[in-house]
């Protein structure tokens, strides 16, 4: 058999075999978070929607998000307390699902192919071409949060907003993932968008690494 088309052949199975490992190892998803802040905040928080969402406080689905993004409260000591009359800070919050993007792929390579005359097998050269779709989807939070004084909103203190993109159409999931990488800036100034990268692998475990 023709050496050339055995070292292509190699070639493309061992490249396989590398696609397999990493994509089996671990999920990624891109984070981005845009933050500013003006002086030193501290106290505990007081979440509630943002008017542009109309809904009520009590809503299911934005009793779940307060509960995804409360780690991160914690982690920037800013507790989330539930008594507005105990919070330092009224904390508005946004969130919903950005369109998703689709990128389509072309590649052409060369490759050969073994063919049959007679009973003797000999190699070609071809060409061919493949094919790939890619699909993100992006989920978006937004919290914004003004000094509480005997009970009245004040003055805004800081404003987080963070998109999490990956190959899964779950908002809950990509927000989730995103917490991590938002336990690291959230209330903070980030003169500018800050990008990350977390990794799940096969055991749930979770890493972050900062993509600047």
């Amino acid at each position: 058999m023709d050496m050339k088309f055995l070292s292509v052949m190699g070639l493309r199975v061992m490249a396989a075999l590398l696609c397999l490992v990493i994509s089996g190892c671990a999920t990624t998803y891109d984070v981005a978070i845009d933050s500013l802040r003006e002086g030193e905040v501290s106290g505990s928080c007081f979440l509630v929607p943002d008017p542009a969402l109309e809904i009520a406080g009590d809503d299911l689905l934005f009793r779940e998000v307060c509960a995804l993004v409360t780690p991160a409260f914690a982690a920037r000591g800013m507790p989330v307390t539930t008594a507005r009359e105990e919070a330092a800070q009224e904390v508005l919050l946004r969130y919903g699902m950005d369109e998703p993007t689709t990128v389509i792929r072309k590649w052409t390579y060369p490759d050969y192919q073994t063919l049959f005359h007679h009973g003797r097998a000999f190699t070609v050269r071809v060409e061919r071409t493949e094919w790939t779709v890619h699909t993100r989807y992006h989920a978006r939070i937004v919290l914004a949060a003004r000094q509480l004084t005997e009970g009245q909103p004040g003055r805004q203190l800081w404003r987080t907003e963070m998109m999490v993109s990956g190959a899964v159409d779950d908002f809950r999931k990509l927000i989730g993932m995103g917490i991590p990488a938002l336990q690291q800036v959230l209330a903070d100034h980030t003169s500018g968008t800050r990008r990350f990268e977390v990794a799940e692998d096969r055991d749930g475990e979770v890493t972050v690494s900062n993509r600047e």
